[in-house]
């Protein structure tokens, strides 16, 4: 199994890193990498760190992504625990519209908050000017380092959510039962208690979204470079996609290589610690049981956390994107633009003959993608658990490598890759699978190590013991163990791929194009209801997928 399963990630990883890495070695403008015309030079990595501006960009990433990352993950971990550990009333309609704002498209998110929270005409800041006399302008504004932590906060929060949960809802309750019939008090037991057990799990959600608040550049795309704030993300986008002149693929190879090294030492970290996973294990066959604590006078301060992060990820955003969507050209809400409401965009997609293979296109992509990347992230993640070789530290390097390098990095080296293969991939839907696969399998490996760890080697030994094979094991012990984790990791990884925007969009062709490009296509050429009707479409599905979810998982419990 080993062998086949490191196969598939150096043929997914290594031919995307071995690109960026000639790239970063070749002077490429006015060249593709490959070609034998670009010159083989270190010029580019003088562009990059004998510039003072670099450095200046990544203390403005570092305090970007580390600020976004804490408030995501205190958010989330509260979350976690009010939905999976106690008995808060609506845990189910929590959990679906949390993660239905994963179906909100970066791009249409980031658009939602520049309308919500212009300092001149967005919503909230209306809605504060008509109770705050004498301010003019704001008093909010999302075109500042906050205003932009903030927005990219709330969009972390699902992915993260999903990453611990299920972690929260398989410990053992006897453990913390332990500690406070020794005495200790709540704040304790959750301290000496609750949070080591839950180490693997939230270290392995920090150093994922952590690379992936530095890689990401919807959000600083369209709120940071207005704002005047450069980030590594942006800076990676606009030499590989210039507005004018020609790609430097170099310089943007360079800049990855960059983001690279920052994400080395944290990695190290883990997994070193996720080595001995055995301190972590809270499965065995002695007496698990999971309980859910009773919440008292604190449900509705507790409901009331997850009603108002509801609110500011979700529903407000989606009522900008249902507003914008019913309106010719988006105006804020008046008695004026209220007759201007009409369903001409919702009609337009109905009668396009263009947009079915769109959404057949984007169902087809995801489910594949869901499937491949979460089998293939199970067996990745057992084995950087389960192995005491040293070449699993080489392993989770590996996967997690397509984490650090940028999705148009991805997408270009994808390309690029099947231009120089016979294999004949490109503009056909595989394409985009292995282009999404190769980018998500760091998700999947990272949601599955958490959960593995909480499982004691014993049972597996036990199998093992009894003549049970390797798969036989996988299959009759560690995968019913881990399904929670595995069904949430299905779910995630087929949302964040209908979400996905630079991937398919590198890689779209007239025959192979999926509805995120569908809706930048319609953005960029100014049609913005066109654009918020198809995103008010992917929303309405997440949320029919996630109440879906929320009921296969109450039957497999």
């Amino acid at each position: 199994m080993a062998p086949l399963v490191i196969a598939a990630l150096v043929y997914l990883v290594l031919a995307p890193l071995v690109l960026v890495i000639v790239s970063s070695f070749k002077l490429t403008k006015g060249y593709l990498p490959f070609e034998p015309e670009a010159p083989w030079s270190l010029e580019n990595f003088g562009t990059v760190f004998l510039d003072p501006g670099t450095y200046s960009v990544l203390v403005n990433t570092l305090v970007f992504a580390i600020a976004s990352l804490a408030i995501a993950l205190v958010v989330s971990g509260m979350l976690a625990w009010l939905v999976e550990r106690t008995d808060m009333p609506f845990g189910n309609w929590v959990f679906a519209l949390i993660v239905a704002s994963i179906g909100i498209p970066g791009v249409i998110s980031a658009i939602a908050w520049s309308l919500l929270l212009n300092p001149t005409n967005g919503l909230i800041n209306l809605g504060l000017r008509g109770i705050l006399p004498g301010i003019e302008t704001g008093p909010l504004n999302v075109y500042t380092l906050g205003g932009l932590i903030f927005a990219e906060s709330l969009t972390l929060v699902p992915v993260t959510y999903l990453l611990i949960t299920a972690s929260f809802r398989s410990m053992d309750a006897t453990l913390e039962d332990a500690g406070f019939a020794s005495g200790a008090n709540r704040w304790t037991v959750t301290r000496r208690i609750t949070i080591p057990m839950l180490t693997p799990a939230l270290l392995s959600a920090m150093i994922y979204q952590f690379v992936n608040v530095i890689a990401s550049f919807d959000l600083p795309l369209i709120i940071g470079l207005r704002a005047g704030i450069p980030l590594l993300s942006t800076e990676i986008f606009a030499q590989a996609r210039p507005l004018m002149g020609i790609p430097d693929f170099g310089v943007a190879a360079t800049y990855s290589i960059l983001l690279l090294a920052l994400a080395l030492g944290p990695l190290l970290v883990y997994g070193r610690l996720i080595g001995r996973s055995e301190r972590f294990a809270t499965i065995s066959g002695h007496g698990f049981r999971p309980r859910q604590i009773e919440l008292g006078r604190w449900k509705l301060p507790g409901l009331l956390f997850a009603g108002l992060f509801i609110l500011l990820s979700f529903l407000l955003p989606l009522f900008i994107l249902v507003w914008t969507s019913v309106q010719p050209f988006y105006a804020p809400p008046s008695a004026e633009s209220i007759q201007r409401i009409t369903l001409q965009a919702y009609s337009r997609i109905v009668e396009s003959p263009t947009l079915s293979p769109v959404f057949l296109n984007t169902f087809i992509v995801s489910g594949l993608t869901a499937l491949g990347t979460m089998a293939l992230g199970l067996l990745v993640a057992w084995l950087i658990v389960r192995s005491r070789s040293r070449l699993r530290i080489a392993l989770d390097v590996l996967s997690f490598i397509p984490n650090i390098l940028p999705g148009v990095i991805i997408g270009v080296s994808v390309l690029l890759f099947y231009f120089m293969l016979p294999i004949r991939l490109y503009g056909t839907l595989w394409i985009v699978v292995v282009g999404l696969s190769t980018q998500l399998i760091t998700l999947a490996t990272r949601l599955m190590t958490g959960s593995i760890a909480q499982i004691d080697r014993q049972l597996e030994e036990a199998g093992a013991a009894s003549g049970a094979g390797r798969m036989p094991v996988m299959r009759r012990i560690v995968l019913p163990l881990v399904r929670p984790a595995f069904v949430n990791g299905l779910l995630l990884v087929f949302l964040v791929s209908m979400q996905h925007l630079t991937v398919p969009l590198m890689l779209s062709t007239p025959n192979n194009t999926v509805i995120t490009a569908a809706i930048w296509s319609e953005w960029d050429h100014g049609d913005t209801s066109m654009a918020a009707a198809l995103g008010v479409v992917v929303v309405s599905v997440t949320v029919t997928l996630a109440a879906a979810l929320r009921a296969l998982r109450g039957a497999l419990q």
